[in-house]
This record gives structure tokens, sequence and C-alpha cells, in this order.
């Protein structure tokens, strides 16, 4: 079984607090939200991690390129994605990232 990431605790991202202490919480799903929110040069350390979503609003690039950027950063991260793009009854485009850690 792959070994999970754990980092401080998140809720929107705000840091959580427990026992007057910081919160510490498996953290997959949140770094996941992160790398594809970050746009390529937020975090120094990592200067090509980030998928940018914001970028792809409303903007001309097909769902297959999208697609694609997410399942290579997230690969690149350590994780095996397969990207799921669709609309809800809505018509908001909501993205599952398939994804699960590789360690």
């Amino acid at each position: 079984m792959a070994d999970l990431r754990q980092d401080l605790k998140q809720i929107d991202n705000d840091i959580v607090f427990e026992n007057n202490d910081l919160a510490i919480d498996y953290s997959d799903n949140q770094h996941i939200q992160d790398t594809i929110n970050a746009f390529q040069g937020w975090w120094k350390e990592y200067p090509a991690d980030g998928v940018g979503i914001q970028a792809y609003l409303n903007a001309p690039l097909t769902e297959l390129l999208l697609k694609q950027n997410i399942r290579s950063q997230l690969e690149s991260d350590g994780y095996k994605a397969n990207p799921i793009i669709y609309q809800d009854y809505k018509g908001t485009t909501n993205i599952d990232p398939q994804a699960e850690n590789n360690y």
C-alpha cells in the first residue's frame, strides 16, 4: 500500500489548530488541489509545478490539452492520474483528477 502524505491540516485554505497546536492530516487531496490551482513559478523550490487552472477559464484551449496538463503535472509529482472533466446539470465545469499517489 502506498504511504499517504501528511501536512498541516487545512479547511478552505486556512490552517487548522486543534488542542492549541497545529493539526496534521493526510494531505494528498489538498496537494492535488494546490497543484491544479497553482501557476508555474508560485513555489520557488518547484518552479515548474502547477497547472494554473484559472488561465483555462474562457480560453480557446481544448479539454484534451487541459487533461494532458493535469496528468503531466500530477504524474511528475508522484501520482497516477486520469483526469475527467465534465459539466454538471447547472453547466458548471468540474474536474475529477482521478489521482492516487504512487509512493
